[in-house]
């Protein structure tokens, strides 16, 4: 990369994995502050329930729903712009929405973006893997 504040591609790969993984603690540690952090003021997550927005995903599906494990596996990254890069990897997912166990491998897609030097999380998709 020409531009001395992109990182080169693995060490953005290492920051973003870092992010994803702080993100899964948030929501097993049940700590809303640390995951408002990660989220950017417009970020959106997609999942079989539907979309939502950052207030939805914090107000709504954050203390309806108890991750139980979340792995992280064979991580690949695109960077899709100057501020922009795409996260996508496996994932073995055990969580429980109210009261109903959800249990599978699940194929996520994270989008970051740079604002003042910090890539904050803009969209996250997470899709079932037949």
């Amino acid at each position: 990369m020409s531009d001395k504040n992109i990182p080169d591609p693995e060490q953005l790969k290492r920051i973003l994995l870092a992010r994803e993984h702080a993100r899964a603690d948030a929501w097993l540690r049940k700590d809303r502050k640390a995951l408002e952090a990660l989220l950017s003021s417009d970020f959106v997550e997609i999942n079989s329930a539907g979309r939502f927005g950052r207030n939805d995903v914090l107000d709504r599906l954050f203390p309806s729903r108890t991750l139980h494990t979340f792995t992280i596996e064979d991580p690949s990254l695109r960077i899709t712009g100057d501020s922009t890069a795409e996260l996508s990897y496996r994932c073995r997912e055990s969580l429980t929405t109210n009261g109903e166990l959800t249990d599978g491998t699940f194929r996520v897609f994270a989008t970051y973006r740079r604002y003042n030097n910090q890539y904050q999380l803009a969209v996250w998709e997470i899709r079932p893997v037949d």
